[in-house]
């Protein structure tokens, strides 16, 4: 088949691309102007060209990704697709279609599902029973992000936020058999007006269990808990009484991982081979990644945008280097964050930091003016240790007189390429100039 993908670029589409390309489809895409690495690169390796091909009949089918409404180019392209009656279909229907199998497993939850995902995936792949997946992230020297096979077996990272054309969470088109719920926090404000509405998605999910299905939840979440009494089908707990050897540091880490194996343990998977997978197992790309070291300085990449998600990397960077001061470069790139009345707390959860440098606040013109982060808000909630600087120039500037030896800094974003740029800008300056600090 030709297949055309509309907003090309995003963390499942870019990889969905790959994989139906190597089953034999033509597949082309439109996404911005400028695509940077890793997306680009993996797209130009597999020959897949990008803003190159025109709407005509010759596609047979369109792939409608998350953001294809935030670019002009996809949204006329949907639209032309629509006039000349080309079969189109959402990435979220397209992925239910063709990746979720009878045994499905869907990870679910305000946090960890991406590593959790990884973990399943791979503990299933090395039981020899060849689940197709999709991870929203890149397991670290390891397998693709997406994989389409012919078992039964399927493990599916979960989205609860609403986009696109899709006008549920993402959890709720998936067929569901086996569940993971790690949390039911309230993150995507722009997706749920209210908490309620929030918890009303999970507990649809919860509900879609079948009997002869099972929920793995988590036992510290007391939302959660209530919730999983709504279930048909058994319900476990994560297993606290398991014991394994890992590489990845923090408490929270140690949740996701009781959390896969615990699933595991129930699915009757070898117990040497879950273990096995958890010791060889390096996490996900992003997150809390320790990505280089120079003249003593630890440099982190990390995905965190909400607090809980930032409090879980911060404390697990703490514990493991406890005497060294934590310096955080932070981009508020994730929609709710751009929305005021989710930074209540924000400041709590960053105790730990000596200084927090915010990036530029992104501008979206649907928030009213009156609920619209500012730069203002951030340093309510951060006090002295803040300061704003939107020229991402000016950051490099800034840390190259500002980091010394022994410092960590911790780069939290949840997407683009500037600020990776910036950090990669950085790092350069100290490897190069070693004799200076």
């Amino acid at each position: 088949m030709n297949i055309h993908i509309l907003a090309i670029a995003g963390k499942s589409t870019a990889p969905l691309a790959v994989e139906l390309k190597n089953h034999g489809h033509h597949v082309t895409g439109s996404d911005q102007d400028k695509i940077y690495p890793p997306v680009s690169t993996l797209l130009e390796k597999n020959n897949i060209p990008i803003n190159e091909t025109n709407i005509s009949k010759k596609i047979n089918l369109v792939i409608v990704g998350s953001s294809y409404k935030k670019f002009s180019k996809t949204r006329e392209e949907y639209d032309q697709a629509k006039l000349l009656k080309i079969p189109t279909i959402s990435a979220t229907k397209y992925i239910n279609q063709h990746i979720t199998k009878e045994n499905s497993i869907i990870i679910a939850g305000s946090y960890g599902k991406t590593t959790i995902t990884g973990l399943v995936s791979l503990i299933l792949i090395n039981a020899s029973l060849d689940p197709s997946y999709l991870i929203g992230g890149t397991v670290i020297k390891s397998i693709p992000s997406v994989k389409i096979n012919s078992s039964q077996w399927s493990v599916i990272e979960g989205d609860e936020s609403i986009n696109g054309l899709d006008d549920q969470a993402k959890f709720l088109y998936f067929k569901t058999k086996y569940v993971i719920i790690t949390s039911v926090g309230w993150e995507h404000h722009d997706s749920y007006p209210t908490q309620k509405d929030n918890l009303n998605t999970y507990k649809q999910l919860v509900k879609n269990i079948p009997s002869d299905g099972l929920l793995i939840y988590n036992p510290f979440d007391s939302k959660l808990k209530k919730i999983a009494k709504l279930c048909k089908a058994p319900t476990l707990p994560y297993d606290s009484n398991l014991e394994f050897n890992t590489p990845l540091i923090g408490a929270h880490n140690i949740q996701n991982i009781k959390a896969a194996y615990t699933l595991c343990k129930a699915l009757n998977i070898d117990d040497s081979i879950i273990k096995n997978t958890i010791e060889k197992y390096l996490g996900i790309s992003r997150r809390l990644e320790q990505i280089s070291v120079q003249n003593n300085i630890i440099f982190i990449d990390d995905f965190a945008q909400s607090s809980n998600r930032i409090k879980s990397s911060l404390d697990a960077i703490k514990t493991t280097y406890p005497n060294r001061p934590i310096k955080l470069f932070f981009e508020p790139r994730a929609s709710f964050l751009l929305q005021k009345k989710s930074l209540k707390d924000f400041g709590k959860h960053l105790k730990d930091c000596q200084q927090v440098v915010i990036a530029k606040i992104p501008y979206k013109k649907s928030i009213k003016k009156s609920q619209r982060s500012t730069a203002k808000d951030f340093s309510q909630q951060l006090g002295n240790k803040s300061v704003y600087i939107p020229l991402y120039d000016q950051i490099v500037d800034h840390y190259k007189h500002n980091l010394s030896p022994g410092d960590i800094l911790v780069h939290m974003s949840s997407g683009g390429q500037t600020g990776q740029i910036a950090l990669s800008s950085i790092i350069r300056h100290f490897k190069n100039n070693p004799k200076r600090y």
